[in-house]
């Protein structure tokens, strides 16, 4: 059986320009690693990334880390 780890991910708060629009990203890393991305597109709307793929978007930040670590999960197992 696996034992489960406890696992630091860090969030780093970014700006990026899409569109000539700024837009608040959050970068999700585990030590030097970046992992995925989020995006808020307005207050009730989060679009999560793994790399280049799009995770789709969600209504609350938690969710969308939720969604990040879980897809990281699946593909580093």
């Amino acid at each position: 059986m696996k034992k489960n780890k406890d696992i630091q991910i860090r969030i780093d708060e970014n700006k990026i320009q899409r569109n000539g629009v700024s837009i608040p990203v959050s970068e999700l890393s585990i030590g030097n690693k970046k992992i995925g991305q989020i995006l808020q597109l307005d207050e009730k709307k989060y679009q999560a990334f793994l790399g280049e793929e799009d995770l789709g978007t969600v209504r609350k930040f938690d969710d969308a880390v939720e969604k990040v670590i879980l897809q990281w999960n699946l593909t580093t197992d």
